[in-house]
C-alpha cells in the first residue's frame, strides 16, 4: 500500500502460505478423476519450467530475470545489494587483465574496495572533472549506478540528472556483462566524461 518500493523481503512471509494452498490445490485436482491428467499435466510442465529457468540462469541466479522482464534489459530492474555483491568483480579484473588493462574508470557497489585486490586500478567514474585524455579505454557500471539508483545526490544535480546520470551507457551495447551485474563499455578519446 505504501508508496516506498522497498523490494520482495517484506512479503515474503507470504509466501510458505502460497506455496501450502498451492499444494493443496494440487493436491484436489489430483483427487478428482476428471481433473487428475489436467492437474499432473499442470504440475510436470510448470517442474520442467522451473528447470529450464535454472539451467538458464545459470550461473548468474543472483541477478536471475524472470521472462516477465523481456521486454526491459536486466540494469533496468537490478538495483543496489540485490545484485552487486563484488562477485563478478574478479571475473571483470581477469577479462581486463588479459587485455593489458590495469585501470578501470568504473561505478560499482563494493568494487572501489575489491577490485584492487584483483589487481586492477579503480578509478571513479563518478568522479569529475575526468582528465582531459582518456587514462582507460573501459568504463565498467553496474546495475544499480546504469539504472540510478545509487548515483549519489551531489551539488548542482536535479533529481532527473542524478538518476540519469549514466544515460548515455544505457542505449550503447556493452563489450561484456559480468555476471549480469558489470557492464563493460570500450571508450573512445572524449567518451565518457560530463553525463
Amino acid at each position: 500500500m505504501s508508496n516506498i518500493n522497498i523490494g520482495v523481503r517484506y512479503f515474503l512471509p507470504a509466501y510458505p502460505f502460497l506455496f501450502i494452498l498451492g499444494g493443496a490445490l494440487l493436491d484436489s485436482l489430483l483427487r478428482l478423476k476428471r481433473w487428475r491428467r489436467v492437474g499432473a499435466t499442470v504440475a510436470l510442465v510448470l517442474v520442467c519450467w522451473v528447470g529450464v529457468e535454472a539451467v538458464r540462469a545459470y550461473p548468474d541466479y543472483m541477478s536471475y530475470m524472470n521472462q516477465l522482464a523481456w521486454p526491459r534489459p536486466d540494469w533496468y530492474y537490478l538495483s543496489d545489494s540485490n545484485v552487486e555483491w563484488g562477485d563478478d568483480v574478479g571475473e571483470l579484473a581477469e577479462y581486463l587483465r588479459a587485455r593489458k588493462v590495469t585501470k578501470v574508470r568504473a561505478a560499482l557497489l563494493g568494487g572501489f574496495m575489491t577490485l584492487g585486490y584483483c589487481g586492477v586500478q579503480y578509478m571513479d567514474a563518478l568522479a569529475l572533472p575526468h582528465p582531459e585524455r582518456p587514462d582507460t579505454p573501459y568504463v565498467a557500471i553496474g546495475a544499480s549506478f546504469l539504472n540510478g539508483s545509487t548515483v549519489p545526490g551531489r551539488a548542482g544535480l536535479s533529481e532527473q540528472q542524478r538518476v540519469n546520470f549514466f544515460e548515455q551507457y544505457r542505449t550503447r551495447t556493452p563489450e561484456a556483462v559480468f555476471g549480469g551485474s558489470i557492464y563493460l563499455y570500450h571508450v573512445q578519446e572524449g567518451e565518457g566524461r560530463e553525463p
